[in-house]
């Protein structure tokens, strides 16, 4: 009984590593600048014009497990990126409603090409409610 336990607990384990491997090599994610790649940009303020830092939350359906959010690298390709909300005053928010759920994921589609930066943020409208934006697109720096 102990052996068939043993085994089964290995199998999980390989077919969890074999997963997470899979996972791995589709991610858009890249974890050098050497790879050809455009670069996303999320943390970066623009409460002057009513764009605010945001997140990716998910990836062409796919969780992310990424924590380090501020400047990320993909490969090139066609993206449905599920974005949510970073850290915001709501006192600069125009608009704003006390019971509004400002939690809630939006979908923005972008094209990401080889040598260019996307600054992607969350923009409001005077009734307080937020879309994803690429609100900047430039070649990348050298």
């Amino acid at each position: 009984m102990k052996m068939k336990s043993r085994f089964t607990m290995m199998l999980g384990g390989m077919l969890a590593l074999a997963s997470m491997a899979v996972i791995a090599a589709t991610s858009p994610f890249l974890g050098s600048q050497s790879d050809p790649h455009g670069t996303l940009y999320l943390n970066v303020d623009q409460s002057a014009r009513q764009i605010f830092p945001v997140k990716i939350w998910s990836v062409d359906g796919q969780l992310t497990n990424r924590s380090d959010q501020g400047m990320l690298w993909v490969k090139p390709g066609d993206y449905t990126f599920s974005v949510k909300l970073g850290k915001v005053n709501m006192a600069d928010v125009p608009g704003l409603e006390r019971g509004a759920n400002y939690q809630e994921d939006h979908d923005l589609k972008v094209t990401v090409e080889q040598g260019k930066a996307y600054y992607i943020g969350a923009k409001f409208s005077a009734a307080g409610k937020w879309e994803p934006v690429v609100w900047k697109t430039e070649d990348q720096k050298q």
